[in-house]
């Protein structure tokens, strides 16, 4: 206690003495066989405290007069301060009555409770309890760093506050005597919960520049980025299908590891859509963790369609059933997917800000591991969306797994250094097919004789032994694979000329080996280069492949696909995917990578790398309708990654033609991202046929960036994640033109307002479904900071669709009550 002279200093002790003995603080005496005193360790400072612990903290008083009326009334005046635990109170006088510990402040009155501010002429407050009320005060809240005016304010508790007749705003104040926030609501009453941190408006409404926008009956708002049940704000948009959208959705905090949401939506076209998500997490111990989401979507009359019913389910689940379950862990895995009717994909597309897809999977499995053996049971069934209007336009119906039943079992360097693995799989394949498999002999396509397997059974078993042989400078592997599969057909084999011989056949069985060598080495040496050290390194890799030829191509395929032509699948055993095909092959593949390392830090500053095949007899195991791969050089591939610096990055992989100096294959991205909320990603893809003709060629752009950099303004400061300054202006875009067909594939082209204590976002989507047919839509969107956002989702649109977007308000962590101690 501080006092301006030793004669009040005296006095003020011996009244926080008596003010102990009554009971509101207790001294106890420590005697000299007492246990000594022990400080408890803590790394936090605690950022609330229990009603026990703050009944038993002193008082500390400043003042420049005091006077005892009574033995429990005491008169303080003259720039009072108060302080006790995280309340500080100051005034021009104070009033305190021990015995109902009500403090009564007058003149310039303020307080600083945990980080909030509240100031005015005039406070009656019981100190212990922080009950009591503040007439005509000005106030600003710690968590959103909002403040405003109310008539007046009534305390609670310490969690809990009324505010009657009061304003609210984030704006923060600009020098003149004429200035007004830019938002800010007036209510005739607002509820503070500290405990939730959420606030209740009630009677209000909200004005920007001046014009009430949005009417407030009564609304609860967050108090920072915690969940909170309640309305979240409508969303209005325009899109060239479904006409004018709102869509009002209400957010139901079920518990903190589960939540709902319910989107009822409104379309001047189409009608009402019900929408709902259901989240989950479940991990408390005991109990195995498992998660989940469910989004169910219902169109009662649907008006572009004749009023049609529509509806869509997506239910995604993954966890453990049981972690011990016959000494291993017990898993179980859902995904199902469907919509009701074949025009879904086109009417919504981007609905949920994701593209609908055409064949949606629905699976659901069992899966069971103790690490060295893996089991699992799946049962897969896909739905295909035609495009009814369009019969060129048609895909094939993938097979069904019902079920599919998988093991494995794998060890790694077992006696003598040995890594070997055993696996299994029995799947039954079944789908409805609606072609005449004999019209279809005419046809003479892969796509009619995909059509015209039957269902079966297949069986396959895979065998494979590896004995690494590794040391500091390089690497050998020497591989034995043993591949076999049966098959049992329903009925036979179609008689079609796809199945010449062969037809009426009901099983057949193949069994294919392989052998495989992998060797590489690792060289270095120190480089100095851009005036920096690094470390050089030159990895050169030979790898070799032998599979005898084993007829195949008679037999359907049910799952299997070329693999496509990269670093990855050119170190690969088999060229395809599956197990329908194993590629008969004899190869030797030679590559080398070179790589930058900086020596301090171990961040690679560049990639590169090359590698060709030598094939040394033409392989004859194909896929329908593919040419046999003729021995000889392959195409080279190449690549290089460059990041030098943090501000530029570098991407690239060509696939080059020797014989024929065509470019079959180009990817080059680049990046470039100089500091926060600046950012460039450019990609250009590019592919060729044989004979040099482009078959596509597409041109890939996205970027975040701030227009004031267009005539030479100066970021602000605000701190990190919190934007570059007020009054900036950012241009955000993604656009994927096809520089063949000259016009755009998607395109996402917007603009951001920061002002500070508000946001605004205009957003153009454009998304090609098929042929003739392009969904387009306007989004615009306005954000109160610290209350709430307005409009459509285009934050969420800019965040799917452009890489490294960094969004103007970062959240953030809630901030302490010692942040603003006084």
């Amino acid at each position: 206690m501080l006092l301006p002279d030793f004669h009040r200093q005296i006095r003020a002790l011996s009244w926080l003495v008596m003010g102990m003995f009554a009971g509101h603080a207790s001294v106890q005496a420590q005697t000299a066989d007492a246990p000594s005193l022990v400080l408890k360790p803590s790394s936090l400072l605690q950022e609330a405290l229990s009603p026990e612990t703050r009944r038993q903290l002193p008082t500390f008083l400043q003042s420049d007069t005091l006077n005892e009326r009574t033995s429990q009334q005491t008169v303080l005046e003259g720039q009072v301060v108060l302080r006790r635990g995280e309340l500080l109170l100051k005034a021009d006088k104070i009033d305190y009555d021990q015995v109902n510990d009500l403090a009564q402040a007058r003149g310039h009155v303020y307080i600083n409770q945990s980080g909030n501010v509240y100031q005015g002429p005039a406070l009656d407050l019981h100190l212990d309890a922080f009950e009591g009320f503040f007439t005509q005060p000005n106030y600003r809240l710690l968590k959103n760093n909002a403040y405003g005016n109310a008539d007046r304010i009534d305390f609670v508790d310490p969690a809990h506050t009324v505010m009657h007749n009061a304003s609210f705003t984030t704006c923060q104040r600009k020098p003149g005597p004429g200035w007004m926030p830019d938002w800010f609501f007036k209510g005739d009453k607002i509820s503070i919960d500290s405990d939730r941190n959420v606030g209740l408006v009630e009677g209000a409404s909200v004005r920007f520049k001046g014009v009430p926008i949005l009417p407030v009956p009564e609304v609860e708002f967050p108090l920072n980025d915690e969940r909170k049940s309640g309305l979240l704000p409508p969303s209005i948009g325009i899109d060239n299908i479904g006409g004018l959208e709102y869509t009002q959705p209400y957010y139901w905090n079920l518990a903190p590891n589960r939540d709902m949401t319910l989107t009822p939506t409104y379309w001047s076209k189409r009608g009402i859509n019900l929408g709902t998500e259901f989240r989950y997490m479940e991990s408390a111990a005991p109990q195995p963790p498992f998660q989940g989401i469910m989004r169910f979507d219902y169109m009662e009359k649907d008006q572009i369609r004749n009023d049609s019913r529509r509806w869509s389910m997506n239910y995604a689940h993954t966890g453990l059933l049981n972690p011990y379950f016959a000494g291993g862990g017990l898993g179980m895995n859902l995904n199902i997917n469907r919509v009701s009717d074949d025009d879904y994909w086109k009417d919504f597309s981007v609905s949920s800000g994701v593209g609908i897809q055409r064949l949606l999977s629905s699976d659901a499995g069992l899966t069971w591991t103790d690490g060295f053996v893996s089991t699992g049971i799946r049962a897969q069934k896909w739905q295909t969306l035609q495009d009814l209007a369009n019969v060129n336009n048609r895909i094939t119906p993938p097979f069904d797994r019902l079920p599919q039943v998988t093991a494995r079992l794998q060890k790694f360097n077992v006696t003598g250094g040995f890594d070997f693995s055993v696996d299994g799989d029995l799947t039954r394949f079944s789908s409805v097919r609606d072609i005449d498999c004999a019209a279809a002999t005419a046809n003479g396509t892969s796509k009619s004789f995909y059509n015209c397997a039957p269902n079966a059974d297949r069986a396959v078993s895979w065998v494979q032994l590896s004995r690494p042989f590794v040391s500091p400078y390089g690497y050998v592997t020497p591989k034995v694979q043993l591949h076999g599969r049966n098959y049992q057909f329903d009925g036979g084999l179609p008689n079609t000329s796809f199945y010449d011989g062969h037809q009426g056949q009901t099983s057949a069985s193949v069994t294919v080996p392989t052998f495989s060598l992998d060797a590489g080495m690792a060289f270095e040496r120190n480089k100095r280069l851009f005036s920096r050290n690094w470390i050089q390194t030159l990895e050169p890799r030979v790898f070799y492949v032998h599979t005898p030829y084993r007829n195949q191509n008679y037999l359907p395929n049910y799952d299997s696909g070329s693999n496509a032509f990269n670093f990855a699948s050119i170190f690969t055993e088999n060229a395809f995917g599956g197990h329908d095909r194993i590629s008969d092959s004899k190869l030797l593949t030679l590559g080398a990578t070179s790589r930058f390392i900086d020596p301090e830090t171990g961040a690679e500053g560049a990639r590169f790398g090359v590698a060709q095949r030598l094939r040394m007899q033409e392989q004859l195991v194909t896929l329908p309708d593919d040419p046999t791969a003729k021995a000889g050089i392959s195409d080279i591939l190449a690549g290089a990654t460059l990041n030098l610096s943090r501000a530029w990055a570098l991407d690239s992989t060509v696939q080059y033609n020797p014989k024929t100096s065509n470019f079959m294959r180009r990817v080059v991205g680049g990046r470039y991202n100089p500091g926060s909320y600046r950012v460039i990603n450019a990609a250009l893809r590019t592919e060729n046929d044989e004979s040099a003709n482009p078959v596509s060629k597409q041109l890939d752009v996205g970027w975040q960036w701030p227009l004031h950099d267009l005539w030479g303004g100066a970021d602000g400061d605000d701190g990190q994640g919190r934007g570059l300054g007020e009054g900036r202006w950012y241009s955000v875009a993604r656009v994927n033109y096809d520089m063949l067909n000259k016009k755009a594939v998607e395109s996402v082209i917007g603009f951001e307002y920061d002002a500070g204590c508000w946001l605004s976002r205009t957003v153009i989507e454009r998304l090609q479904i098929t042929d003739g047919l392009a969904r387009q839509r306007i989004l615009f969107q306005l954000e109160f900071v610290g209350l709430s956002r307005v409009g459509t989702n285009a934050l969420g649109s800019l965040r799917n669709n452009v890489p490294r977007y960094q969004p103007l308000r970062q959240p953030t962590m809630n901030p302490s009550r010692f942040g603003n101690y006084d």
